[in-house]
């Protein structure tokens, strides 16, 4: 009887409800095994524990215990065993090596010695310790050869080159290291510097000797150093051997240049235009492409690849000219006749570009021969061509008028190269000359600003911007334009001499005498500034100092003047009047027709009481300039002490001084003066001021 709980609404005397399913049941609910019935009614299920079942199957031939995959217990790993202490030191070392090669490519060739020298340290105690656990046999030598190499690179990097030479050498000796003959070529570099070159070819010879001729660009550097250390022996005809086979199998243009000037060291006529031609087989790859694109077309095209292809272009049109130039004065007769040569060969080469550059070489030489007529034709060819051709073209015309004092000419070609190139700084500068010359410098000092606008590294622009403010007293403008200019070249002596002239005018004369020094220092030979450092020395009453820039203006240039003149004056002030005569004497032979010159040495003589000497001294100058009215009073007066005769000198005297007094009387009456004589004493005591100097511009290649 089912049980019904009282009150409840719901009826359960009629439900069967099956037992939750269990391990022994199948999927459908029915129990499995043999005595099961498919349509017996099930019956309560009762805990089968007491029986000894479970609910794992049963495997009585322990089948799964068998084929189970046996198990192994995962060692731990020892982090500080010898071997993990090795590799750890190894990756420092390597980590040294990588920091020290960066350091050299960064230009900080002290931290990679350093670094260098903290992995070769390590690596040595690595080896070590090695040696001494036993493991001798797994020293890596890879490791050791890239560290001593390293190591000397280094030394080579910093010039330290015997040291680098002594770790080369351990390298190629050790035969365990694998290639380590080629290193030779890095130790006839390192002889090559120190122009050691016969050693330096010894070296490269052997390493040619290892190398597998599989390796054809290897070896062919090697005999362009050994064809190079050849020119600097002077064995041409060696060198010539070495850069014919490298011309043979891999030509380019260094090295057919370097075989030119061997070629022109010998006199080679027909082997030099041989070589030229040569040359200009040379193929550089995309050469053919047309690289000078516009505009969008160009932004797009501009990549690395083809500014890699123009800068080969460039390098190769400049062996090109610069060949040209060395080999036309040599290959013909005369050097108009080998430019011809050079522009036929060109014409018909793949570098027609290049015949442009040689033109304008043509014209220069046509103007080294003083032939301007011809050079101005020359480049008044271009006005057909490009227009960057002819802008450069008017800019060289401008110059060579401007160079016949052609001004009306140089100004036109200059505002022709502008038309053409409105930027075109060295037309500026050009132009600015032509108003210079006109004394328009308001004008020109437009035209080099504009200049300095267009291209701010304009030396010739910044110097003549100097000057013509230096011409309208605009002496603050001058020396900010050469403060800028000594930056560009420094240490240059004009530029150096320009400030010093300027603080001169300006009567600053600490700095003038500063920039003086400074200037001396560039030039110690030039007599000129030692002249001015003494005048402004003496002007400073610092006699010593003057003294000695004086003595070493006229060592340096012994018909110096001005040094002359005050040297015999300093030691007749110093009483030392031999020397003093010596001074006056040379001032003599340098102007024979001045007769003040000789008065002084006479005086000398008298003062040194070389009474003879200086009374027959005293009669040749009469004797050549009768009407000396101070030659006769010193007659007059040392014929007195001497006791002779001087009634002719006195009559003679008196006769000169009446005259003067007449003069003087009539000049007087004539309402004159002294003015004459104080202005023009006031101009000899004002320092001598440099004839102007203006910066011309001809543009070459």
């Amino acid at each position: 009887m089912a049980f019904n709980p009282a009150g409840s609404q719901y009826d359960f005397n009629n439900v069967r409800q099956p037992a939750p399913p269990t391990a022994m049941q199948s999927r459908s609910g029915r129990p499995v095994g043999t005595a099961a019935r498919q349509n017996a009614e099930a019956r309560p299920l009762t805990s089968n524990r007491a029986a000894k079942f479970s609910s794992k199957p049963v495997d009585p031939m322990n089948q799964t215990a068998s084929m189970k995959a046996p198990t192994f217990e995962l060692q731990k790993k020892v982090e500080n065993g010898p071997d993990e202490i090795y590799k750890k030191t190894e990756r420092e070392i390597n980590n040294l090596i990588e920091e020290s090669t960066f350091a050299a490519a960064r230009g900080a060739t002290q931290e990679a010695l350093e670094k260098a020298k903290d992995a070769a340290t390590k690596e040595k105690g690595l080896r070590k310790q090695k040696e001494t656990a036993g493991f001798a046999d797994s020293i890596n030598l890879d490791l050791t050869q890239c560290v001593t190499f390293n190591l000397g690179v280094q030394y080579q990097n910093c010039g330290l080159y015997t040291d680098a030479l002594n770790q080369y050498t351990a390298i190629v000796k050790n035969k365990a290291f694998q290639n380590a003959s080629r290193l030779r070529v890095n130790m006839g570099n390192i002889y090559f510097l120190q122009k050691n070159y016969s050693v330096a070819i010894k070296m490269y010879r052997m390493a040619l000797d290892t190398i597998p001729k599989t390796f054809k660009d290897m070896r062919f550097r090697i005999l362009k150093n050994i064809g190079n250390a050849f020119v600097k022996l002077g064995q041409f005809q060696d060198a010539i051997t070495s850069f014919e086979s490298v011309m043979e199998g891999s030509p380019d243009f260094q090295t057919a240049f370097n075989l030119l000037v061997c070629l022109y060291a010998l006199g080679d006529r027909e082997r030099m235009k041989k070589c030229f031609a040569a040359m200009l087989a040379i193929e550089i790859p995309g050469f053919t492409e047309d690289v000078d694109v516009k505009g969008t077309e160009a932004v797009l095209r501009s990549d690395t690849l083809q500014e890699e292809m123009k800068d080969r272009q460039r390098e190769a049109f400049k062996y090109i000219v610069d060949a040209a130039k060395l080999i036309a004065p040599a290959i013909e007769s005369d050097i108009i006749t080998g430019y011809e040569w050079l522009l036929a060969t060109i014409k018909a080469s793949n570098y027609p570009a290049v015949e442009s550059e040689i033109e304008i070489c043509k014209a220069m030489s046509y103007l080294a021969k003083r032939d301007v007529e011809r050079a101005i034709e020359t480049l008044k060819s271009f006005e057909q061509k490009d227009k960057q051709l002819m802008a450069r073209a008017a800019t060289n015309i401008s110059s060579l008028y401007f160079l016949e004092n052609d001004f009306k000419n140089a100004e036109k070609y200059a505002e022709v190269a502008l038309a053409y190139d409105r930027y075109n700084a060295k037309a500026l500068v050009n132009k600015g000359n032509c108003l210079y010359m006109k004394n328009e410098f308001l004008r020109a000092k437009e035209q080099y600003l504009e200049a300095i606008g267009v291209e701010a590294d304009c030396v010739e622009a910044l110097y003549n911007l100097a000057f013509v403010n230096k011409k309208i007293n605009a002496f603050i403008e001058a020396l900010q334009a050469l403060e800028k200019l000594q930056t560009i070249v420094p240490g240059s002596p004009e530029v150096i001499y320009q400030i010093a002239s300027i603080h001169e005018m300006m009567s600053n004369t600490k700095q003038a005498i500063k920039w003086y020094q400074i200037l001396l220092s560039k030039v110690p030979s030039d007599p000129t500034i030692c002249t001015r450092l003494g005048f402004w020395s003496s002007r400073e009453d610092d006699e010593t100092q003057a003294l000695h820039y004086y003595s070493e203006a006229y060592r340096f240039l012994p018909s110096n003047m001005e040094a002359i003149s005050w040297l015999g004056i300093y030691y007749v002030k110093a009483e030392l009047y031999e020397k003093a005569a010596h001074f006056f004497e040379r001032a003599a032979q340098i102007q024979p027709k001045e007769i003040k010159w000789r008065l002084m040495v006479a005086s000398c003589y008298r003062r040194m009481g070389a009474f003879q000497k200086s009374l027959k001294l005293y009669e040749e100058i009469y004797q050549e300039a009768p009407e000396n009215i101070e030659c006769l009073r010193f007659l007059v007066q040392l014929c007195k002490e001497m006791g002779l005769k001087y009634d002719h000198y006195s009559a003679q005297l008196r006769k000169l001084e009446r005259a003067i007094e007449a003069e003087q009387a009539r000049f007087a009456e004539y309402g004159g003066g002294n003015e004459f004589d104080e202005q023009q004493q006031q101009d000899d005591q004002q320092s001598p001021e440099e004839s102007p100097n203006v910066q011309f511009d001809i543009q070459r290649k």
